[in-house]
């Protein structure tokens, strides 16, 4: 499955109704997604250690197009973000911090189209830690000791009590201007090797959201294996945990010797696709 896909699929399970009410004419959230993965690619900086993308998007709507779009609330511009991150993983290309997308209305836009601007935020360490770690110790231990209070005369008057806080100020945007901050994908610590056949002995790291599995050349792991379907099944990531799904395979898919259909999967489990054997491992 493709980022595009992908965030169109997830959206369409965010809200009811989604075809009906949003993907019938005007702006569609797909050119969005398609906007920030082109922003990202023409504004690559390359540096020492690869090539670095903005992480923090504003995308600025027509008030029409805004209040259409609206319906998706936060899932919006959340999975604009995810897009920004998965499109890094896929390209190998770098973020020097979270992804952070903001969706808002401006009245200068025409309906139907939008503006994108982004920039690069590299998330700094906290100055007075940073300073700690330079100095070796604790900043707070080294400043001087404060001068011993004088005596308080038995007459003197109670201080106040400190009046109470003021109310935070109430958020009033709607749900789909908040921005949005969107981790990167986690890196990929786990990999599938395979145990058995001629390609006994080789690996493909589970990295993005989707690993999929078959004898199809395109497949992530291509196992030519006759008991093997073209596309037997894929390697799904819900949250931190992966999940073996078994696409309607011939032969069927099999995890530590059992039939599963579904099932989540964790480093040292055997998953048995038909007759062809991997094991789950630390990369």
């Amino acid at each position: 499955m493709g980022v595009l896909q992908g965030f169109e699929d997830r959206l369409e399970g965010a809200v009811e109704g989604f075809f009906s009410r949003v993907f019938r004419s005007g702006l569609q959230p797909v050119e969005l997604a398609r906007g920030v993965q082109r922003y990202a690619a023409d504004n690559q900086h390359v540096t020492a250690d690869g090539v670095v993308i903005p992480n923090v998007y504003r995308i600025s709507l027509s008030p029409r197009d805004h209040e259409r779009l609206e319906t998706f609330g936060e899932s919006l511009p959340r999975e604009l973000g995810q897009v920004v991150a998965q499109t890094a993983t896929e390209r190998g290309w770098k973020l020097r911090g979270p992804v952070k997308v903001r969706v808002e209305s401006n009245d200068v836009v025409r309906v139907g189209r939008f503006q994108l601007a982004g920039r690069i935020e590299v998330v700094e360490p906290d100055a007075e830690a940073k300073h700690s770690r330079l100095t070796g110790g604790s900043h707070a231990a080294r400043r001087p000791p404060s001068p011993s209070p004088e005596p308080t005369p038995p007459t003197a008057v109670p201080p106040a009590a400190p009046p109470a806080a003021a109310p935070l100020p109430v958020d009033e945007r709607s749900e789909l201007d908040r921005t949005q901050v969107v981790s990167g994908p986690p890196p990929a610590t786990l990999q599938l090797q395979v145990r058995s056949g001629e390609q006994a002995g080789s690996t493909v790291p589970l990295a993005g959201d989707r690993v999929s599995v078959g004898r199809l050349s395109t497949s992530t792991l291509t196992l030519p294996d006759s008991t093997v379907s073209r596309e037997h099944a894929a390697l799904v990531r819900r949250g931190d945990t992966w999940w073996v799904v078994d696409l309607g395979s011939t032969n069927g898919t099999r995890v530590n010797g059992v039939q599963a259909a579904e099932q989540p999967v964790d480093v040292g489990d055997r998953i048995e696709f038909g007759d062809a054997v991997v094991e789950l491992v630390e990369a």
